[in-house]
């Protein structure tokens, strides 16, 4: 019973990880096709409708993911380790901080491009999002293993 209320309190803190690059991209999106439906592009309204519902569901899907693997690494490790906050923090940074920069990188080394191909600003963006991700991961740890305030 302990795992998977462990493993639920992780995929919580997923939801919140997923739900503000959601948000913000959402809103984004539905923003610019009402600009673009004002304008007389309807075309061009719906694809960025479908793209700011697609983008949505993939950050919720992936906060979801990267909770629950999180929740699952902190319910399997021993306990000594989860009694000492650094290293349990350092875990679940580490559980949730690592997919996301591999899929970061992934993502933008795709179709011939390196990392040296964007400008220093997305550089910015991309590696604040993942340390922001990791920090809150480890913030969390203690309420996701159950030695927080309310357990």
């Amino acid at each position: 019973m302990q795992l998977r209320a462990t493993v639920r309190r992780g995929a919580r803190l997923g939801v919140l990880i997923g739900v503000w690059p959601a948000g913000i991209v959402g809103t984004l999106c539905l923003m610019a096709a009402f600009v673009c439906l004002t304008g007389g592009h309807d075309g061009t309204a719906r694809t960025l409708t479908s793209a700011g519902g697609l983008a949505v569901l993939s950050f919720m899907t992936l906060g979801v993911a990267v909770g629950t693997a999180t929740g699952l690494a902190l319910a399997l490790a021993p306990r000594d380790l989860l009694t000492r906050p650094a290293l349990r923090g350092l875990l679940a940074a580490l559980t949730a901080g690592l997919p996301v920069a591999a899929l970061s990188v992934a993502a933008l080394t795709g179709d011939g491009y390196t990392l040296a191909s964007y400008p220093p600003s997305i550089h910015f963006l991309t590696w604040a999002a993942t340390l922001t991700i990791a920090a809150v991961a480890a913030a969390r740890s203690g309420d996701i293993a159950g030695y927080g305030t309310g357990h």
